[in-house]
């Protein structure tokens, strides 16, 4: 290996951006892997801590944000999901043992200790990396791998005084401070250009700070009560508003925190951060879906509330009837945002400029 394409070493402008050769590529991958195992355990406490918000009904998406992070990674990366692969069913084998091992535990079969989830996320991350580690890298330049560590240092210094105050959201952010500084230093500006965006997806699963969440949660409350009330009056329905209670012929119908349309706003806010970063649509498109989605989020949160109330009225009295339908109410939620997104992208593909070249590539991708 010559030392213009070892991963590490000291370049020269001319050659900053060459692509590694393959020994030198899986080197950084297996670095890459193996910083963010290092910085997942040193986080670890901090990660057990955020797990336990996901208990809560605003936060039950929080999980599964790891997942769709690497996915977006895998995708960007530009490696084939090959099925057929030995590492790949490996992998997804350890995914599917992961999940049930830890929902198991969720369920209290069996205790299981902090060390124990640790390694067990630790050999999952390590199996991950080790199938995408034929994405292709480039050589950066020792500025840009000092700029990585320095970014580094500073999310720690920062997790060191968030500790000190107590300050747990800052500590959360951090971590993907420091993600994103180890992307810098071992791929440099173009593994950042594809990777970065995706490792900040990971900040869905965190919960939002509380006097945001109360704050926001306040908001969206008297905005679903006073909208659902206002779409009852046209439909002919005598309701009336009484703070977040909505009052229909004498019959009370509570919009509570889990109705308020914080959930669904914090979902489907996701789903369309990672579709932003998905659909080789131009930029204007892009942003078009990012500002919609919390009002999409707001209408489908208004039919549920909508529907709920005339369904209450429909079978007064019938308390099975209406916890039915209040629990089932918001299994449908999705569906209907996702149909009025699927209809948003439809009326953008009929409007906007067509693409005919790579110009509009989603976020970058590994191979340039």
């Amino acid at each position: 290996m010559s030392q213009a394409n070892h991963p590490f070493h000291a370049v020269s402008d001319g050659a900053e951006g060459q692509p590694l050769d393959p020994k030198a590529n899986q080197a950084a991958w297996v670095t890459f892997g193996g910083l963010v195992m290092l910085l997942t355990a040193g986080y670890w406490n901090m990660l057990t801590f955020t797990s336990s918000f996901w208990d809560n009904p605003l936060y039950s998406h929080g999980w599964i944000v790891p997942v769709f992070a690497g996915v977006l990674i895998w995708m960007k990366s530009g490696v084939n999901f090959n099925l057929a692969a030995t590492e790949t069913r490996t992998f997804l084998a350890a995914l599917a043992g992961c999940v049930v091992l830890f929902s198991l535990a969720k369920q209290e079969v069996f205790g299981m200790p902090s060390w124990l989830a640790m390694l067990v996320v630790l050999v999952l991350i390590g199996l991950y990396f080790y199938n995408i580690k034929h994405a292709q890298l480039y050589q950066a330049s020792s500025s840009e791998r000092w700029l990585g560590l320095a970014i580094i240092a500073a999310a720690l210094v920062v997790r060191l005084i968030a500790s000190y105050y107590d300050a747990n959201p800052i500590d959360r952010y951090s971590y993907i401070m420091a993600l994103v500084g180890v992307c810098q230093m071992v791929g440099g500006k173009k593994m950042l250009h594809w990777a970065g965006l995706p490792l900040c997806f990971l900040m869905f699963m965190f919960p939002l700070p509380s006097r945001v969440e109360h704050t926001v949660l306040l908001f969206l409350q008297k905005v679903a009560a006073i909208t659902s009330t206002w779409t009852l009056q046209l439909m002919g329905v005598p309701a009336l508003r009484d703070g977040n209670r909505i009052m229909i012929d004498q019959l009370p119908l509570e919009v509570a925190d889990a109705c308020s349309g914080l959930r669904m706003g914090t979902i489907f806010g996701a789903m369309a951060v990672a579709m932003a970063m998905i659909i080789a649509r131009p930029w204007w498109d892009r942003l078009t879906i990012l500002l919609s989605a919390i009002p999409i989020a707001l209408a489908t949160n208004v039919i549920r509330i909508t529907a709920t109330a005339l369904l209450y009225m429909a079978f007064p009295g019938n308390e099975l009837v209406q916890h039915a339908v209040h629990d089932w109410a918001g299994f449908v939620m999705m569906p209907i945002a996702l149909g009025f997104l699927w209809f948003e992208l439809q009326l953008l593909t009929r409007i906007t400029v067509p693409i005919e070249s790579d110009d509009y590539s989603a976020f970058g991708a590994a191979h340039g």
